[in-house]
């Protein structure tokens, strides 16, 4: 039988906050990730809310700060002159095309992938969560916290230089490990993916302190933390 039962379609915020409070109501953004899940899933019973209607595709500039909607779709980032070269490269090699016109930056925000090269760029271009009826959080705070409310939008700065060091099996391959960084007035930012449970921020001086990767087929725990001592070197580097 179909797990999915109903599809609701909300035309405001508070109306799909409430939906999404029930734990068996599931937040449907580009359906990339959600939809395939939902197949696998068959004998939960769920309920699909889609999120289109609520005007959360919109891109907003005042000064350094860019604000995108939950709903801004991974595709789009890539032609938009007002965001980021690096965050422009983690998008393209977010997904294949296609997908990248299905998936949006609230539902890779809310999937936390560890190998998420655009939220590792994100994290070192300061992104700041907006959660409906929540206080604005930082997203190295909501990545590493429960994840639970609507995000409505990602603020990011969009000032200084970026770079993107990584090691894959292939070329065309999610890295292994990725190191990217950026430069600011306070001196560089730098997130590391697959190193830890998501991406997270490291200290440009000293990356691998407190570093316990996972390990798995393409690398063991030390060959990840070698990795990211190499390549945070190397991105570090290349932004001067």
């Amino acid at each position: 039988m179909p797990s999915v039962l109903a599809y609701h379609r909300p035309t405001n915020l508070d109306e799909a906050a409430e939906h999404l409070s029930n734990a068996h109501h599931w937040a449907l953004a580009g359906g990339t990730a959600v939809v395939p899940h939902a197949r696998k899933q068959r004998s939960m019973d769920v309920e699909m809310v889609d999120l289109q209607a609520l005007g959360l595709g919109t891109l907003e500039i005042d000064g350094d700060q860019l604000t995108l909607g939950a709903m801004v779709r991974l595709g789009d980032l890539e032609g938009d002159d007002r965001i980021p070269h690096l965050v422009k490269k983690a998008a393209r090699r977010e997904l294949p095309s296609a997908l990248r016109n299905q998936a949006t930056i609230g539902g890779t925000v809310a999937q936390a992938d560890p190998e998420s090269l655009l939220l590792a760029a994100l994290l070192v271009h300061e992104a700041r969560v907006q959660i409906h009826s929540q206080p604005e959080t930082t997203l190295g705070e909501y990545l590493s916290g429960d994840r639970r409310g609507l995000v409505v939008g990602i603020v990011i700065d969009t000032s200084g230089r970026g770079s993107m060091a990584s090691t894959g099996r292939t070329p065309a391959d999610t890295p292994i490990v990725a190191a990217l960084a950026r430069s600011t007035n306070d001196g560089p930012r730098l997130a590391l993916t697959g190193v830890a449970a998501t991406p997270i921020e490291a200290n440009p001086t000293a990356p691998t302190n407190d570093l316990d990767p996972p390990g798995d087929f393409r690398g063991s725990p030390a060959y990840r933390t070698h990795l990211a001592a190499v390549l945070s070197a190397r991105a570090l580097t290349e932004m001067d």
